[in-house]
């Protein structure tokens, strides 16, 4: 399962133009990305008029090899035109999209199961972070789509998590994986978001519901306030790469 967001920001100055393979028949070309490291790799056009969509029904298992060994492509100089576009080539490689639920920022929804990118004050910077590692649920893929370059700047920054992951200290490691992550929340307290948000709904009964099927404690407080507390994994093994 994937989750897909739309963003009104680039990658700019994240790769090179340096050209270092091409595949399908020419019609796609392979750079590399600037600095140290393979992610992430950049797959763009050849020619003029490919259709990325089909290209990647076609070429499914060569993306998906390049997904595994990189972590991360950027599709960069392919017309996609509009969300339904987006959402068709998402398809092809992933299949049905994910819905935004057990919420943790204000996202809007564009269409179906594709929301802007977190809604945050452009003078405000979003440190680096795996996506909805809060939740014991979580996409194996997420994928940005870039409908209003930003105006100046604008750079999404990422990082390759197994390498983070071995800088860390064993002995921190250790502990985080023995005893996990607990989130305890307090929902529309400034820091956070209101629980009819978080959970969409606005049936305490539902939000229970929820709660129980996830695992995740609960404590209705004075004044319909919601608090909850759930212990999560800090560190998950990739299925296919270990």
């Amino acid at each position: 399962m994937s989750s897909a967001t739309l963003k009104k920001r680039g990658l700019e100055g994240m790769i090179g133009r340096r050209a270092v393979g091409t595949s399908g028949g020419e019609l796609v070309r392979e750079a590399s990305p600037e600095g140290s490291g393979p992610l992430p790799l950049v797959l763009q056009p050849a020619v003029e008029g490919v259709d990325l969509a089909a290209w990647l029904e076609s070429h499914r298992e060569q993306v998906e090899r390049h997904l595994m060994e990189h972590g991360g492509i950027l599709f960069r100089g392919f017309d996609v035109g509009s969300l339904e576009r987006f959402e068709q080539l998402v398809r092809s490689l992933s299949g049905e999209l994910l819905e935004y639920t057990y919420r943790s920022t204000p996202r809007t929804q564009v269409a179906g199961n594709i929301y802007t990118s977190t809604e945050y004050p452009s003078d405000q910077h979003i440190p680096l972070h795996n996506e909805m590692s809060y939740t014991a649920s979580w996409p194996m893929k997420i994928w940005f789509f870039c409908a209003e370059p930003a105006e100046q700047g604008g750079d999404t920054p990422i990082a390759d998590s197994r390498r983070v992951y071995q800088r860390i200290d064993p002995a921190i490691r250790e502990r985080f994986e023995r005893r996990g992550v607990a989130y305890l929340r307090n929902y529309g307290e400034r820091m956070d978001l209101p629980w009819q948000d978080v959970f969409q709904t606005s049936d305490p009964a539902e939000v229970e519901r929820f709660c129980r099927e996830t695992g995740i404690e609960y404590e209705w407080r004075e004044g319909g306030r919601l608090w909850t507390r759930q212990v999560c994994q800090a560190v998950a093994t990739h299925p296919r790469t270990g």
